[in-house]
């Protein structure tokens, strides 16, 4: 136990593993209270469901993990099994936060390996920006299935993540030329200085394609792998709690759904639609089951991590190096 304590301290990790532990355990004791409280009849049959989504949910996230650290490590030089950890160690939040503010711990988690905030963005970015399709393919479902409301935004959400994509690959060179035609035309100091910002975005963008270039068909795969697990999941407890419940159209609804309901049921109560609910309280106590053997091991990764080969910046881009906040 005092290694435990000595590794989260020289890390600093001690605070956040403290506060995360005490409202994980909270509402993880909540959870149970509401699991046990008769809501749900457990068969055979339901338990065997629940063990199975929360089985592939806990893959599901291992696949994300994964997918960060393949676009992570050429940007932060960090290693991918810390990559892994600290993506698991972020990952509970995902249930608990609203509005995707566990994007903003997971954030900081980056640019602190990474001792860049610029890089640690552009992984977010990059790292995000792969769920596009699959998005746009979803909508595409929820359409076929009658589901006009929601597949708008799904599909708008969708669209714009792969037009973020498609522009790490077109707009380096529209701002190339951007740059000739203001260095060969212009000579005033105003134009210097949107010399310098257009050369710093191209930079950014070509770091990110250089990223995305490097793994194209793994991105791809484990993106679909990520969202196949997650559907398969939730579909199981649909068929679980009522077969006539299980469509395609209908998985697909409560699949996303569910990411967005989840931090009702656990902050606020709301079991309604009961399928969303359950599937909520399985995968939030799935995730504790690998979290809690994650702070130590991410803490003393973090105490010993060897800094190893960065991708370096692009022209017009000055990344703070190594050491440097």
């Amino acid at each position: 136990m005092s290694d435990f304590a000595a590794s989260l301290r020289a890390n600093g990790r001690w605070p956040a593993t403290a506060i995360s532990a005490v409202v994980f355990a909270a509402l993880l004791v909540r959870s149970i209270g509401v699991l046990s409280a008769g809501e749900w009849l457990f068969t055979g049959r339901l338990l065997f469901a629940c063990l199975l989504a929360g089985g592939l949910y806990i893959l599901a996230h291992l696949m994300r993990a994964f997918r960060l650290a393949v676009i992570a490590m050429p940007l932060t030089g960090a290693s991918f099994r810390t990559l892994v950890l600290l993506h698991l160690f972020v990952a509970p939040w995902s249930l608990v936060l609203p509005f995707k503010l566990d994007e903003l711990i997971r954030l900081s988690e980056l640019a602190r390996i990474a001792k860049s905030w610029s890089r640690a963005i552009i992984v977010l970015v990059i790292d995000r920006s792969m769920d596009g399709v699959v998005l746009i393919g979803l909508a595409l479902l929820l359409l076929a299935s009658g589901g006009w409301n929601a597949a708008i935004p799904v599909a708008l959400a969708g669209a714009g993540l792969t037009l973020l994509v498609l522009a790490f690959f077109v707009l380096p060179v529209l701002l190339e030329q951007v740059q000739r035609h203001i260095f060969v035309n212009h000579y005033q100091d105003r134009a210097l200085s949107v010399l310098a910002k257009v050369s710093k975005a191209r930079g950014m963008l070509d770091i990110s394609r250089q990223v995305i270039s490097a793994a194209p068909a793994f991105l791809v795969l484990a993106t679909l792998g990520i969202w196949s697990m997650e559907l398969v999941a939730v579909g199981a407890i649909l068929a679980a709690l009522d077969p006539q419940l299980l469509s395609t159209g209908g998985t697909v609804a409560a699949t996303l759904g569910r990411a967005d309901a989840s931090w009702r049921v656990l902050l606020l109560g709301d079991l309604s639609p009961r399928a969303l609910a359950l599937a909520t309280f399985v995968f939030f106590d799935a995730m504790l089951l690998v979290w809690i053997w994650v702070p130590l091991p991410y803490g003393r990764r973090q105490q010993a991590e060897p800094r190893r080969v960065r991708l370096p910046g692009a022209d017009g881009i000055a990344l703070p190096a190594a050491g440097k906040a």
